[in-house]
């Protein structure tokens, strides 16, 4: 079948945004079908961008401490510019995906891309915010022909629940789909709370083995001296990770230290100091954490690849606003009885950095959450 997927792709730095998508397509190849990429890309009106970068430089830059440190700044925006390109080059190469991009559900509509079934997710693809905006639609598949089957696979809220205000809405939207599948168990209370029956399983990048992954980076080579890699992600300060502690530690350690930003909820930035940086290729990201002797992270796919390379990590869970995407990680953390790698405390680095692993007893329990997310997908295309 030729299938056309809706998600997030846009990102010139988020390694894991780019990595589902892939891996989404990957095991659709494998199982002979066609998949593309609908690179859907919301066109935000003019006179928003302008509200939006005025509050940002009246609000949010200055709590940033965003007017300091203006070469690094200059550096950081060169280095991402550089890493969309390389991001771009990667997509060509791995996704296949529409010649065009459509700025808007209106566009959808009038010519919407041919396939034989819709597919959306994974991702935060059905985030409350989203919810609000007319267009953003297309992520609940609201385009094509009626004719058309229409799945979700592992479609995020991003949240613990959707606001009450926005439940009829939602219901609205989920009535187009023949059959729901969400990444979270919270996803499925959520659908439930409207009416709606959907099934949790496991983000696209964990249906691959990780010898799949090892095709992409297996050029790639290993750094000559142990580290330690910080993959930092949705942090605005480095004491959200507990800075000076984990510096203490690898001097301790005698490891270095290697950091790749990248932008999520808020935009990448070089946020320590006296490390070296590297703004990575995807396959280059991928081996960073294969080699090394422990992660440090806050994302939920720096974790979900920590436990497909067996690399032994720290997560730290989000504060403030974005707390309640920590629920994605530390679910999937209990289910395979990982929790321990959660930081809670001061000294929390060497425990966990000393802390055995029993990785085959991890692939056990992984293996019946793989199984059921395989069926779903299968059965679901039948």
């Amino acid at each position: 079948m030729r299938i056309g997927i809706v998600t997030f792709w846009q990102s010139g730095d988020n390694y894991g945004q780019q990595l589902q998508c892939w891996a989404l397509q990957r095991y659709l190849k494998g199982i002979g079908h066609e998949p593309f990429l609908i690179r859907y890309l919301y066109k935000e009106p003019l006179w928003r961008k302008c509200l939006k970068l005025m509050a940002k430089t009246v609000l949010v830059y200055p709590l940033l401490r965003w007017w300091r440190h203006r070469e690094v700044r200059r550096m950081e925006a060169v280095n991402r510019v550089k890493n969309k390109e390389r991001f771009e080059e990667f997509k060509k190469s791995h996704i296949y995906q529409t010649q065009r991009i459509y700025g808007s559900l209106k566009e959808l509509r009038k010519d919407p891309p041919t396939a034989d079934l819709y597919i959306t997710g994974s991702d935060q693809v059905w985030h409350p915010v989203l919810l609000r905006r007319k267009d953003d639609r297309a992520y609940w598949l609201d385009f094509g022909s009626d004719r058309i089957r229409r799945i979700a696979y592992a479609a995020s809220f991003g949240s613990d629940q959707c606001p009450l205000r926005l439940q009829a809405e939602l219901t609205a939207r989920l009535s187009r789909f023949d059959i729901l599948s969400v990444r979270e168990e919270s996803g499925v209370a959520i659908c439930q709370a409207v009416g709606k029956e959907a099934v949790h399983v496991l983000d696209p990048t964990l249906l691959l083995a990780k010898e799949e992954y090892l095709s992409l980076s297996r050029d790639i080579p290993p750094s000559p001296s142990p580290y330690i890699f910080i993959y930092s992600i949705n942090i605005s300060s480095n004491e959200e990770i507990c800075w000076p502690e984990l510096r203490g530690f690898t001097e301790r350690e005698g490891l270095s230290l290697v950091v790749t930003p990248a932008s999520g909820y808020l935009p990448g930035r070089e946020l320590f100091q006296g490390v070296e940086y590297r703004y990575a290729t995807i396959p280059e990201w991928l081996s960073l954490i294969r080699h090394s002797g422990l992660v440090v992270t806050t994302s939920f796919h720096g974790v979900a690849f920590c436990i497909l390379f067996h690399k032994p990590f720290v997560y730290f869970p989000l504060s403030g606003t974005h707390a309640k995407g920590n629920s994605r990680v530390l679910n999937m953390l209990s289910k395979l009885s990982l929790s321990d790698n959660v930081w809670k405390a001061p000294g929390d680095f060497e425990r966990i950095y000393h802390l055995p692993i029993d990785w085959d007893k991890i692939e056990e329990s992984l293996a019946p959450l793989r199984e059921r997310s395989v069926t779903f997908l299968r059965e679901a295309l039948k």
